[in-house]
């Protein structure tokens, strides 16, 4: 469990490096809110439709910028 908590959280961090800084998202992300705000955050954004698309946006994103 804490391995998969690790992996978000790089996850999460490798993300924020490609979010413009004026976005709820990372604005989200920078405050360490949760999950779930995170998600909202990110469909308030545009980024998504649902919040349960959030591991795939992240996902996505990582992959485009690698």
């Amino acid at each position: 469990m804490m391995q998969m908590l690790d992996n978000v959280e790089i996850s999460l961090a490798e993300l924020r490096k490609i979010l413009p800084a004026e976005t709820a998202t990372a604005q989200a992300i920078d405050q360490h809110e949760t999950l779930e705000h995170i998600a909202l955050r990110a469909v308030d954004d545009g980024y998504i439709d649902n919040a349960s698309d959030l591991g795939e946006f992240v996902s996505i994103c990582l992959k485009g910028s690698a």
